[in-house]
């Protein structure tokens, strides 16, 4: 089930595993949603998601979010998958150094620093990517740094 690039982040991530194409929703989440042509996978006696593969084998399925990719990870039969395109090192040090930095603002800082975090990495990650893509992945922190600032103006 492939879906256009625009669609991808409001569907989820698109994962290709032992030959299966799977969508996986809320991989943060304790629970994640892990989805075969729009439906959720089946779920074992304990509640694990299970994936069939060609032999009628049945493999566990777990999803789980990577923060040092900020990205998805599909682990089946001891083979992890990303669920997005990886990161550039020097990126990936520079949101998460951006996402620390907003762990010392308390929760409004946390959210802010994550959120840009996460918009950036999208922007990055998009595959017509264009100067305006990378210029919004910079501006992202940088807006996110002046709201923090006017929001803590503003409460005291």
């Amino acid at each position: 089930m492939a879906a256009a690039p625009g669609k991808v982040a409001r569907m989820g991530s698109p994962v290709t595993v032992l030959g299966t194409d799977l969508v996986v929703k809320k991989a943060w989440s304790r629970r994640p949603r892990i989805l075969q042509d729009g439906h959720e996978l089946p779920r074992d006696r304990w509640g694990a998601p299970v994936l069939l593969d060609e032999d009628g084998r049945s493999h566990q399925v777990q999803a789980s979010f990577s923060w040092g990719q900020l990205s998805p990870v599909v682990e089946v039969a001891g083979e992890k998958v990303l669920g997005q395109a990886p990161l550039s090192t020097p990126v990936r040090v520079a949101l998460l150094v951006f996402i620390a930095l907003g762990l010392a603002g308390g929760a409004v800082g946390v959210v802010l620093s994550v959120g840009a975090a996460l918009v950036s990495a999208a922007l990055l990650r998009r595959p017509g990517r264009n100067a305006t893509h990378v210029i919004g992945a910079v501006l992202a922190p940088l807006v996110a740094a002046i709201v923090f600032v006017l929001v803590a103006v503003w409460l005291q």
